[in-house]
């Protein structure tokens, strides 16, 4: 029986299968021993005949019990595959955030602050509900809610209808301030000619955020004059430094945001060359929420609200 070497291969063979069995299931692998002394047929005629049957048994064997393994190494790597986030089957709510000053920020602490974020924070801590942070950029905030299948809630968004079939969105966190316009000192701007005029004139293009909502009126006339309006998926303070690189005319923009971004020092901030000028026409700044996926329960929403209603 040495001279074939079948029961080594085999019991070597076997045993690291079973090795890898063992560690799938979480504990350490006991091999079988009883496989390194499966029966020979005594029948053979030769020493030949008998070591090739045996070497066509542990192949057999051998690739049964790979397939076995492959199998169950397959059903591990699924099961082990982490949520991109939040959790689908509850307990976590991940709130995602941009670094857009006085609105959401990080701070030196580690922890997420601002006009928005603060409320979201001190909600979710009277609602009782796990709540975690993550920097996110908006297309993605948006990817994440209307078509994720997380616990996911942006922070700070508008509401509109399309949005809302699409999402879950909770009571007010801010009213924002009435929008102005963000432009170049040196740049032209006649504000007695309306606001239409201004949106459809093609010397002084509008640069707008793609997937963006300035609410139902600018939507509204953004729509109707789309050749003049420049679009793109850069945030606010990209979009400010294109506006006074002249690349567009002029942008809109919260005065919250803005005053922070003009007084602040540094490469990103502290930028002379521009200013704010009203808005002719606008309405009343837009309440800002969570916009939260639908797989967030409407009784989580609810929790939120009215831990936001006790404010």
């Amino acid at each position: 029986m040495a001279a074939c070497g079948w029961p080594q291969t085999v019991g070597r063979r076997a045993g690291a299968i079973v090795a890898a069995l063992g560690t799938l299931a979480g504990r350490p692998a006991r091999p079988n021993h009883s496989m390194q002394a499966l029966p020979v047929p005594r029948a053979a005629r030769s020493q030949r005949r008998r070591c090739a049957l045996r070497r066509g048994l542990c192949r057999g064997l051998c690739r049964a019990l790979a397939a076995g393994a492959a199998t169950g190494l397959l059903a591990a790597g699924a099961a082990a595959q982490p949520a991109a986030t939040g959790t689908a089957s509850g307990g976590t709510i991940t709130l995602h955030y941009q670094e857009r000053p006085p609105y959401s920020h990080s701070g030196p602490d580690g922890q997420v602050h601002g006009l928005l974020a603060t409320v979201a924070t001190r909600a979710c801590l009277k609602a009782q509900l796990q709540c975690t942070w993550a920097r996110t950029p908006g297309q993605r905030q948006l990817a994440l809610v209307q078509s994720g299948q997380g616990w996911d809630c942006g922070l700070g968004w508008f509401r509109n209808p399309e949005r809302e079939a699409q999402g879950r969105f909770s009571a007010a966190l801010y009213q924002d301030r009435p929008y102005m316009a963000l432009l170049r000192r040196d740049a032209p701007w006649e504000a007695r000619r309306g606001l239409a005029a201004l949106i459809a004139d093609p010397a002084q293009p509008l640069l707008v955020k793609e997937g963006y909502s300035y609410g139902p009126l600018l939507d509204g006339l953004i729509g109707q004059h789309g050749a003049q309006v420049r679009r793109t998926s850069a945030e606010s303070q990209q979009m400010a430094r294109m506006v006074e690189a002249g690349r567009a005319g002029w942008m809109i923009m919260s005065p919250e945001e803005a005053e922070v971004l003009l007084a602040e020092p540094g490469p990103q901030g502290a930028r002379p060359q521009l200013q704010l000028q009203p808005l002719p026409g606008v309405p009343p700044g837009q309440t800002r929420h969570l916009y939260c996926n639908k797989a967030v329960p409407e009784a989580v929403v609810e929790r939120l609200n009215r831990a936001l209603a006790e404010r």
